[in-house]
């Protein structure tokens, strides 16, 4: 009876471990480039993120998984992500890594070809509290193809319409042409806000080097001022 049970339950086993290793994806490393918003000059917040991303396929979509480590002498976590490619992080974890700090976190998208644009916040007390717009750009060239369902649809959509006669083709166009206004629209928009924020990272880059000059410069009187003291006390005792 139990050698019937076992020939029994074998199949369904077999069925379960195929079906486990089947979806189970392996994750892919690639490297990334982070830069100042809207151009391709490294960031100041790259010495923060730790190479390489994390990248598997699920849904027919990347989920990126990203890690920001820290030193311990910049505080606990200092740095915090706000937003990445217009969405908030998912699975935020924090954890240590020897001494350092990682927050780790993830994404989704289906392009990883473009740049993916980034807000993040950083905080080290009582030395450069600042918030960054920054873009990273991904080495896709070992990234697997995604097959979407819906690009399967636009092309066989696409099809249909080449095919089919065109009718009332004079009241189609004025509609194209308030779609092409919008998105022209649109378009100016973003590229004056683009504008704006990279002229703002600018300002925030140039008043990070300033609190980091001051800083020195500070340190350097500091130190001057107590050469100078104790230069006085050892003239004050020989005489």
């Amino acid at each position: 009876m139990k050698n019937i049970a076992k020939i029994i339950s074998f199949p369904f086993l077999l069925i379960t471990c195929l079906f486990i290793f089947g979806v189970t994806v392996s994750a892919q490393s690639v490297s990334y480039r982070t830069y100042k918003y809207g151009t391709h000059q490294t960031s100041m917040a790259d010495g923060y993120y730790a190479r390489p991303a994390q990248v598997v396929v699920d849904d027919n979509q990347y989920l990126v998984t990203m890690t920001i480590r820290t030193k311990k002498d910049l505080s606990p976590y200092p740095v915090r992500v706000l937003t990445i490619n217009g969405q908030a992080p998912l699975n935020v974890v924090k954890t240590r890594h020897g001494s350092d700090y990682d927050y780790r976190y993830s994404f989704r998208t289906n392009n990883l070809k473009r740049d993916i644009s980034s807000q993040i916040k950083i905080d080290v007390p009582h030395v450069y509290q600042a918030t960054h717009n920054i873009t990273f750009a991904f080495d896709t060239t070992q990234l697997p193809k995604l097959t979407n369902k819906k690009e399967r649809v636009s092309h066989a959509e696409s099809a249909i319409k080449r095919s089919a006669p065109q009718v009332k083709n004079k009241s189609v166009k004025p509609k194209e042409q308030l779609a092409q206004k919008k998105q022209a629209a649109i378009a100016n928009r973003q590229i004056a806000q683009n504008a704006h924020n990279q002229r703002a990272n600018q300002q925030r880059q140039r008043n990070f080097y300033y609190v980091i000059l001051a800083g020195v410069l500070s340190s350097l009187i500091l130190i001057g001022v107590a050469v100078l003291i104790v230069v006085n006390a050892k003239e004050r005792k020989s005489k």
